[in-house]
């Protein structure tokens, strides 16, 4: 009798545990979950931003890393079609784990046409030739969303509150002023990195200006990221698990940051002056990639 008290004993207990790992309970980050949406052409993972979210994750204890799963194409899918495809797995992916994970805390971080995804998701979609989306709740990104990062958005808007970098000029694809406003309310939780040259979000000139952001401010958005979730957690009286201590309580606001070990793989070129009209460079950017990235990761 006594063992067959333990046999259904630990049979509930499996079938507990199965039913919470089916409905996602049983994956919540107790620290940060960070979603990461790579650039055009990078291999499926979290591209070079994710070498700047394993630092964090190694900062932050029970934090892990989620890349976005989407297209990121310029072709095969067509760039508009990988944005709308891109928007759509993001939504999904926040909702359903802030429906499934209500007290865990989510940053997002986005490169290249990865940024554009995360602002249209964020913020509403662009327009002008892109598929028109209707943002996240706003309740939804204050409650659940602690940090947004972005490097090099094509729809980048010169001097708005959240921009970081040299740049004063805005992106080749038109960020309507609606959307803008959306985002403005985000800018306590928000850094958008454009820097002077970039083809992509300064409409310039300088192929490798759009590779350079990882290097470049690398150390000053891992403090940033590490801060603001703890702010968030000390917001709450504490008493999630984490390892480091709060380091940062406001955006940063330099124009340049000292070059870290993190990896200098840019994501590939997005696009040209308007959708449908794409710079075929993205060649450049992942030969790039392949030497930063293994020289650099021996350094991690």
């Amino acid at each position: 009798m006594r063992r067959s008290t333990v046999s259904v004993t630990a049979l509930v207990a499996g079938l507990a545990s199965a039913a919470a790992a089916q409905n996602g309970t049983a994956s919540c980050a107790t620290g940060l979950h960070l979603i990461v949406a790579r650039g055009t052409s990078e291999p499926k993972g979290a591209g070079v931003t994710g070498l700047l979210a394993d630092r964090i994750e190694r900062q932050i204890a029970g934090s892990r890393v989620a890349p976005l799963d989407y297209p990121a194409t310029l072709s095969k899918p067509d760039y508009e079609d990988s944005v709308a495809a891109g928007v759509q797995a993001m939504r999904s992916a926040v909702e359903q784990y802030a429906q499934e994970c209500p007290r865990s805390k989510v940053a997002i971080m986005g490169y290249s046409q990865g940024a554009q995804v995360s602002m249209d998701t964020l913020c509403g979609g662009t327009g002008a030739g892109f598929r028109s989306s209707t943002p996240l709740p706003a309740k939804l990104v204050k409650d659940n969303v602690v940090a947004i990062v972005l490097f090099g958005d094509p729809t980048h808007v010169a001097n708005i509150t959240y921009d970081r970098g040299t740049s004063v000029k805005d992106g080749i694809f038109q960020r309507d002023n609606g959307t803008v406003r959306t985002c403005e309310a985000y800018a306590d939780r928000m850094v958008s990195y454009c820097d002077t040259g970039d083809i992509y979000c300064d409409s310039g000139e300088d192929n490798k200006v759009h590779g350079l952001y990882v290097p470049r401010y690398g150390d000053e958005v891992v403090k940033y990221v590490v801060g603001r979730y703890h702010d968030s957690v000390k917001g709450e009286g504490g008493g999630r698990n984490s390892s480091a201590s709060s380091t940062a309580t406001a955006a940063p606001t330099s124009s340049s940051a000292t070059a870290s070990a993190t990896g200098a793989r840019g994501s590939s070129g997005t696009a040209s002056a308007a959708p449908g009209r794409f710079v075929a460079d993205s060649s450049v950017y992942l030969a790039l990639s392949s030497l930063a990235l293994a020289a650099l990761q021996a350094l991690l």
